[in-house]
């Protein structure tokens, strides 16, 4: 019922654009948002530099094989997606976009982080035991909306908000169930001095919310404990049971996490665009449960886009730089009940547990020839890719430092043929990624301490094999298109990728990784 609603509505919401759409040529989304600066921009604002239509609806299957997965991963999965996009102009003052999507997984054979998105975490959650794998299952629901007026020849003001809402659980013992939500609201103003430069500022702010409860619903006498990794997979066992461990047994327990900034940008004669951003995080406690955790962080980002037309060609080169740091501290508490009353938390302390960096650049150049038509007809291009962690987790008596630096290339490749209405559309990639780092490195405040803490070595072995060990991989993809009366044009898209390890890996199940997808669209 939920999926037919969110069709219908994707319906609608496309067929406002396309009702004016006429018989004018389809052109290729993807091409024309990866090459529309306004469009690639965070400030909602500069929407308003926007003079077209542009549409699409997409239902999509995936089909994955193979354990050489990250630890939230599957080794055999299914997900199923439907969705809707558009970008078009209400009129001379107001520009909008909208965009409606819902995805259904389930994969087989999952266990480990009891978080949906660990890695952003400051801290994670494993089932104790590696084996006690079962079946995920997870829904999402995500809704985008940006609307841009233009108050004069000069000054426009811009607001959007992207949301996104679901569950995940699993359905063997121990189980668990999540329930997310993310909020991302923003507003900006653009000022353009001419009508060759623009310039603009955005206000950012992000709510993000996942709620986990834990239980056992099969035989009452087997013990099932959660790990709580602290940092660098060192951390400390409890039982899951009851309501006074960091995984409740009983009710939903909240890990809030909210992210305050700002955004800058410039951007000149719709060739070159800079956008540089600000983000204070920060975990906040909840009044109605007890915060184990408080954390805060700086997030730095730099966004370029560079467009060189070339004859009928179109030279692209996106550069990606980001910086994130993040800071966490454990409370020392205690549950207290008074005579007569309810049982309380009393907070007596906190303890600095965790320093962590994060590092991320990317260098991404497209050539696109006989790039005059509706769509390119050939693409060609090469992606190079870094990212690193390093982080320093202090649970005294231990120390251990964890650092991580992955570098990746993708070199694709993409030639369309024509032929009356149709379109027949190839393309073809390879990639490769190596990396190195220091998975532990231990050492002792005390050596006559003595402490209860545990190292997950075995999710940890998983994690940095996968995250570092050498690969070649491959992807190819076939698409059918056909342009029908009224300006749209329908398509057929078939794809599959697979990457193999290079070293045999001595933590992780699995050599290999397959994927395969078919993908059913509609542009207009």
């Amino acid at each position: 019922m939920r999926l037919r609603t969110l069709v219908l509505a994707s319906l609608v919401l496309a067929s406002v654009p396309a009702a004016e759409a006429g018989a004018q040529d389809v052109r290729d989304f993807r091409y024309v948002r990866d090459t529309s600066p306004v469009l690639q921009l965070s400030n909602p604002a500069a929407l308003a530099g926007w003079s077209g239509k542009l549409s699409a609806i997409t239902l999509e299957g995936t089909k994955g094989n193979g354990a050489a997965v990250p630890l939230e991963g599957s080794p055999n999965d299914f997900s199923l997606s439907a969705g809707t996009e558009s970008f078009f102009r209400l009129n001379d003052r107001l520009a909008f976009h909208g965009r409606l999507s819902w995805s259904d997984f389930q994969g087989r054979d999952m266990g480990g982080p009891v978080l949906t998105g660990p890695d952003g975490h400051p801290v994670g959650f494993l089932e104790s035991d590696p084996s006690t794998t079962g079946t995920k299952k997870r829904e999402l629901y995500d809704l985008e909306g940006t609307l841009a007026l233009n108050l004069d020849s000069r000054w426009t003001l811009g607001a959007g908000l992207v949301y996104q809402a679901g569950d995940q659980t699993k359905v063997q013992d121990p189980r668990f169930q999540n329930v997310l939500m993310d909020l991302d609201l923003r507003a900006g103003v653009v000022f353009r001095p001419s009508d060759a430069v623009l310039l603009g500022l955005s206000l950012l702010y992000r709510d993000k919310l996942e709620q986990v409860r834990g239980g056992v619903y099969g035989t009452a006498d087997i013990q099932y404990f959660v790990q709580a990794d602290k940092g660098g997979f060192l951390g400390t066992v409890s039982e899951l049971a009851g309501d006074y461990n960091y995984i409740s047994a009983q009710d939903f327990r909240p890990m809030a996490d909210h992210r305050y900034g700002v955004s800058l940008q410039f951007l000149v004669r719709e060739r070159v665009s800079n956008e540089l951003s600000l983000r204070y995080r920060t975990g906040l406690r909840a009044a109605s449960s007890p915060v184990f955790f408080e954390y805060g962080g700086i997030e730095a980002d730099y966004r370029g886009l560079f467009l060189l037309p070339a004859g009928n060609g179109l030279h692209r080169i996106a550069l990606d730089l980001g910086f994130a740091s993040l800071s966490n501290d454990e409370n020392v508490l205690r549950y207290v009940t008074p005579a007569g009353q309810s049982t309380v938390v009393e907070y007596t302390g906190r303890n600095h547990i965790l320093d962590r960096i994060d590092l991320d650049a990317a260098l991404d150049y497209r050539w696109y020839g006989d790039a005059a038509g509706p769509r390119p007809g050939v693409t060609l291009g090469a992606k190079a890719a870094y990212a690193g962690r390093l982080q320093t987790t202090t649970l005294y008596p231990v120390w251990r430092k964890h650092s991580v630096h992955a570098f990746s290339l993708d070199l694709y490749g993409q030639k369309v043929f024509t032929g009356g209405a149709w379109s027949w559309i190839i393309d073809l990639s390879l990639s490769g990624l190596a990396g190195f780092g220091i998975a532990k490195e231990d050492g002792l405040y005390a050596s006559d301490a003595t402490s209860n803490l545990k190292s997950f070595d075995t999710y940890l072995g998983r994690d940095f094999e996968y995250k570092t060990l050498p690969r070649a991989g491959a992807s190819a993809g076939f698409t059918a298109a056909r342009r029908i009366r009224g300006g749209f044009e329908v398509y057929l898209r078939l794809s599959d990728s697979f990457f193999y390890l290079l070293s045999r890996p001595q933590y992780l199940l699995g050599r290999s990784r397959n994927l395969a997808g078919v993908t059913l669209g509609c542009s207009f």
